[in-house]
């Protein structure tokens, strides 16, 4: 079993077609391993950049590439792409967090009319796999890639930072130390579930009949006493969720409820929350749904 850990550059340009700006790739850089982490081959090939025909000084201080380095070595993006694909074969893909997957949907989507990678035989979110293992995984907040290595005692600076080939090997440094045959598995994805999971949207429930609306989830108990609240009235329709006024007969005090249903690609995440009443909200008009 080999593996390919890819990383991309990109320059923030702007394109007349999408009417905004896209994650114009500039250079790919990958490198090639077998199970004994033993390097088989590397690639690293500049991009052309069309859309833009300059980058932008952030870009072009991160990265050190010149305007001029890409104008006389960079080839066409479906040229890079071809030869990455050849070299990528029936190898695991893996990156460094999805931005870089994103990047590559969006370019091919560009040039080719087209968002499917479907060229991924099997693929690993790096950024995810290696923030479990080493046990600070956070949805909310992403593990950047200098922190992982200097979680597990390597120093990022031995390796040339936001050029796609440095950083890939140092991507692969990581995972040497964080790779678990027994754990690994369970992390990789089809080309088809990589991209359902990028291009799914998540979305609110604002059907109160909706037979996936729990409806025991709109009990709600007292946070000063714990008894449970009566609704005061029906539960509406409000910021794409669902509001209701509560009372706690044992202590007396009104409160609002709000219970938001969320659809996202991996389940329903259901939020709940009790606030004052604002004396306002107490007579405010809405569409009433009855529980």
């Amino acid at each position: 079993m080999n593996f390919v850990i890819l990383d991309l550059e990109w320059n923030s340009s702007y394109s007349k077609k999408y009417k905004g700006f896209m994650s114009e790739i500039i250079e790919f850089g990958a490198v090639k391993f077998n199970g004994d982490f033993e390097v088989i081959d590397t690639f690293s090939m500049l991009v052309a950049p069309q859309v833009a025909k300059k980058l932008t000084g952030k870009v072009k201080e991160l990265t050190n590439i010149s305007n001029e380095e890409l104008a006389k070595g960079g080839s066409a993006y479906t040229r890079v792409l071809s030869k990455f694909k050849k070299f990528l074969g029936d190898d695991i893909l893996m990156t460094w967090g999805t931005c870089d997957i994103l990047a590559l949907m969006e370019n091919t989507n560009y040039y080719e009319k087209n968002d499917r990678i479907d060229f991924i035989n099997r693929y690993c979110d790096l950024q995810v796999y290696c923030a479990e293992v080493l046990g600070v995984y956070n949805a909310g907040k992403q593990l950047g890639l200098a922190p992982a290595a200097e979680l597990i005692g390597i120093d990022p600076a031995d390796y040339v930072a936001h050029r796609a080939l440095q950083d890939s090997m140092l991507s692969m440094s990581i995972f040497r130390n964080l790779y678990y045959p027994e754990k690994f598995p369970k992390y990789l994805e089809t080309a088809d579930q990589l991209h359902y999971r990028l291009t799914f949207k998540s979305y609110y429930l604002t059907d109160i009949n909706s037979p996936l609306v729990n409806k025991n989830e709109f009990n709600m108990f007292c946070g000063t006493c714990g008894s449970k609240l009566r609704p005061l009235t029906d539960w509406i329709v409000k910021s794409k969720g669902f509001t209701a006024v509560l009372l706690c007969e044992n202590c007396g005090q009104k409160l609002t409820g709000k219970v938001k249903f969320k659809i996202n690609y991996n389940g329903m995440s259901i939020k709940k929350k009790l606030v004052p009443l604002v004396e306002e909200e107490e007579s405010a008009d809405g569409e009433k749904h009855e529980v």
